[in-house]
Parts: C-alpha cells; structure tokens; sequence
C-alpha cells in the first residue's frame, strides 16, 4: 500500500504561486521578441510553455522533497 500522504494543499498553492511569479514575469516577454504583433498567440504560447514546467517539472519535484521532509 502507498504510504506517501497527500501534500498539504496550501504548501502546494505556495509552491505554484511562487514559481508562477517568475515564469509569468519573464517567458511572456522572451516570446514577444519572436512572436511581435499577436497579443493572443503570444498568451497562448506562453501558457503552453507554463503549464507543463508547473505540471510535470516544479510539482512532481516538490511533492518529492516535502515527503522526505515529512518523514
């Protein structure tokens, strides 16, 4: 049986917010510069890039090093 508890859910919404300031600040601009002129493409691109460094990098590696803390 998995014995690894469930993250506390407000340590994983810090996680998020504190590495979606950083990628929301910067990826949007680095992709104006090759996209100039589409306010919409350029969202959508960036959004694209976001999501998946949130959802398969920051909290798989997170969820991981606060179960090693909570041992």
């Amino acid at each position: 049986m998995n014995d690894t508890k469930k993250p506390n859910q407000h340590v994983m919404a810090f996680i998020t917010f504190v590495t979606l300031v950083p990628l929301v600040y910067f990826i949007p601009d680095l992709i104006a510069h090759l996209l100039p002129g589409s306010k919409l493409l350029n969202v959508t691109i960036a959004v694209g890039i976001i999501v998946p460094i949130i959802s398969y990098v920051v909290m798989p590696i997170s969820i991981k090093v606060i179960a090693r803390f909570k041992r």
